[in-house]
């Protein structure tokens, strides 16, 4: 691995460092230099690994924190090497990599003390929708049209549940955390290594946001870290106070796949779905799904863990995590913590403030 930036004059990455992926966890590695105003010019430190679209450059990160290891810094050269949960970006375009060393000031400002820029671009074997994407809403109800979700991995990798969320947001996805007013939701059930299911169509309730907005459909997956988007689908439309129109179709690219097998039902929503076998790639087993709770909004960065227990449905072990998380850039990253799922995020969303 290459080194592509120097470090400032506290601390920097020396020039033996990388990652190595498995599944939802990635083990990070790195030589660490502090100087010794390093140890008290920080309140905190952190290795990050990142993923973005276009190369990173000199002291600026954008894109998609993956990961996060805390660091404690030590005068002099210094080895980690630790596996952390890692939350990939969503969708199926290559991705650049780089790994940071972050510091938080006492007001909780971060800085970026070095940057590490890898050659080599990632792309992630993920669940995804393929080909075109419908959403028409109206009646309170979402009517969803998908050619066909696969998951890609090998043929004895089971998927963890999947879900088809859509969500009204202000601005078009791009893969990272979010914030928005959810819409319309449907589990679709789990799929295996190297199968699709093909034409679904669901009609399931829905809540219609007033204004203008981007609606965006996401496959999320339901892994250790609670559901996680996997792909997504931007859908632009012009909402009315009153009125919910048809949206138009986007689409992703679509492969297809030769042999038919029975089609699975999704929950009491109504589907239509052939799963096919198609080559797969690689990738570590997900986790077993579980059920998420709902709760009010609240401070998140503020809170205590008392406040949160307050807080119908949260349990002290959650509470426990959300504190320990702390702080938080979005309250779309509160979804990354054990035991907040898609219910309580979407409560948050609506009503919480950080």
């Amino acid at each position: 691995m290459t080194k592509e930036f120097s470090g400032n004059a506290l601390a920097s990455i020396g020039a033996t460092h990388g990652y190595r992926f498995d599944g939802d966890s990635v083990q990070i590695n790195a030589e660490l230099i502090f100087a010794d105003a390093a140890l008290g010019a920080a309140s905190r430190w952190a290795l990050q690994l990142w993923s973005g679209d276009a190369p990173f450059t000199a002291g600026q990160l954008a894109g998609v924190k993956v990961a996060e290891l805390n660091v404690h810094p030590a005068a002099g050269y210094q080895n980690i090497a630790a596996t952390v949960a890692a939350m990939p970006p969503a969708g199926s375009s290559e991705q650049n990599m780089a790994l940071a060393l972050v510091c938080w000031s006492e007001n909780g400002q971060p800085t970026v003390a070095d940057v590490a820029a890898y050659p080599v671009a990632e792309r992630f074997v993920q669940p995804r929708i393929a080909g075109n994407v419908t959403c028409a809403l109206g009646n309170g109800q979402a009517t969803l049209a998908v050619d066909a979700i696969e998951n890609p991995r090998a043929d004895d990798n089971l998927s963890g549940t999947l879900a088809l969320e859509l969500w009204a947001l202000d601005a078009p996805y791009a893969g990272g955390s979010w914030q928005g007013i959810p819409v319309a939701s449907v589990i679709v059930g789990v799929l295996g290594g190297g199968r699709q299911l093909e034409d679904c169509r669901f009609v399931v309730p829905a809540a219609v946001p007033e204004g203008p907005g981007v609606l965006t459909l996401m496959l999320r997956e339901w892994g250790p870290l609670g559901y996680v988007t996997r792909d997504y689908c931007n859908l632009a439309l012009e909402m009315p106070a009153k009125e919910a129109p048809k949206a138009a179709p986007a689409k992703v690219a679509a492969k297809p796949a030769p042999t038919a097998t029975p089609t699975p039902k999704a929950g009491a929503a109504k589907a239509k779905a052939e799963p096919k076998v198609k080559p797969a790639a690689k990738e570590s087993k997900v986790a077993a799904p579980a059920k998420a709770p709902a709760a009010k909004g609240i401070a998140i960065n503020a809170a205590s863990e008392a406040e949160l227990l307050a807080i119908k449905g949260l349990t002290a072990a959650v509470a426990k995590a959300i504190v320990a998380g702390r702080p938080y850039a979005s309250l779309a990253e509160v979804g990354m913590v054990k035991g907040v799922g898609p219910k309580l995020l979407a409560k948050l969303s609506e009503t919480g403030v950080l």
